[in-house]
């Protein structure tokens, strides 16, 4: 009998590790989030009374923080988004295309995935230099390419893209791999150039990777921090304050924790809402084999 409850058990103890895991670093902190948006909250992050709607009230009539930080999210990533998968996408078919001499390439394009967003800032920091950058130099000018209100946040959308080119490449090539070669064969012989062959047959079949690139990047745009924080700190002005980038202000810089709060839990539901629309739009575009 013992033994029987022992055996049935048995593969809760093998999740037990993983379940303390996520309810510590997952389910705890979004149970305080949610229960901090919805309260009072001191300068210390100590609750001190329950005050409903009042932080998402506060929110939505947020015209010179919130708003225009979600705008800017926005526009980001609408930036960012399409330029990561034509870059993936592209890296992918150079690579396909020369096979006999693909590893180097394959390694080359990849290498950004080994470099991590703070260091991948400080690098771009420096090319980005008025004064000693690479970019100035190239180009024989002084201009202060980060310093500048127009341009900073393009300029954080370049090193974004460099950033995920080794992600973008690795999924979109082998998605590639996966095209049948009697649809390449059958092309050639209807006579079918190269580029109403990547049209009508490489990028529908790769649909699937295609539309997995497009959700991840989305999130990857929207949760973008470490970029903005280290390159421009928000500025110059509030030309990169991005809405994580806001959400850090308030809660780590100007102590509005219960206000933070209430702008993580929107944020979470405005990527539920992206992702779902994606989904809902995906038996339309994306074609299984």
């Amino acid at each position: 009998m013992f033994r029987d409850i022992l055996r049935k058990a048995e593969p809760f103890f093998y999740l037990a590790p993983l379940v303390g895991i996520f309810c510590v670093f997952l389910y705890f902190p979004m149970i305080r989030t949610i229960v901090m948006s919805l309260s009072l909250v001191n300068s210390m992050g100590v609750i001190i009374s329950f005050s409903g709607l009042e932080n998402y009230i506060d929110l939505l009539t947020d015209t010179r923080t919130f708003w225009p930080s979600l705008l800017l999210t926005f526009r980001f990533a609408l930036m960012v988004v399409p330029s990561q998968i034509f870059v993936g996408v592209l890296l992918g078919l150079l690579a396909e295309n020369r096979a006999k001499k693909s590893s180097p390439l394959r390694v080359i394009y990849a290498l950004p995935m080994a470099v991590s967003s703070a260091v991948a800032a400080v690098i771009w920091v420096s090319l980005f230099s008025p004064a000693t950058g690479l970019i100035n130099y190239f180009f024989r000018i002084q201009f202060n390419w980060l310093g500048n209100g127009n341009l900073a946040l393009v300029m954080i959308a370049v090193t974004t893209v460099w950033l995920t080119m080794g992600t973008n490449f690795l999924y979109s090539y082998s998605g590639l791999q996966g095209v049948p070669g009697e649809l390449y064969e059958s092309a050639s012989i209807e006579g079918a150039n190269y580029l109403q062959t990547i049209w009508h047959i490489t990028l529908p079949s790769i649909s699937p990777t295609l539309f997995f690139l497009l959700v991840i990047n989305t999130i990857g745009a929207f949760q973008t921090f470490t970029l903005v924080n280290v390159m421009t700190g928000g500025g110059p002005g509030v030309s990169t304050r991005v809405l994580a980038y806001t959400i850090y202000r308030e809660a780590f810089i100007n102590n509005r924790w219960g206000y933070a709060c209430a702008q993580s839990m929107v944020f979470l539901v405005i990527l539920l809402t992206i992702s779902l629309i994606q989904f809902r739009f995906e038996r339309k575009g994306v074609h299984y084999q």
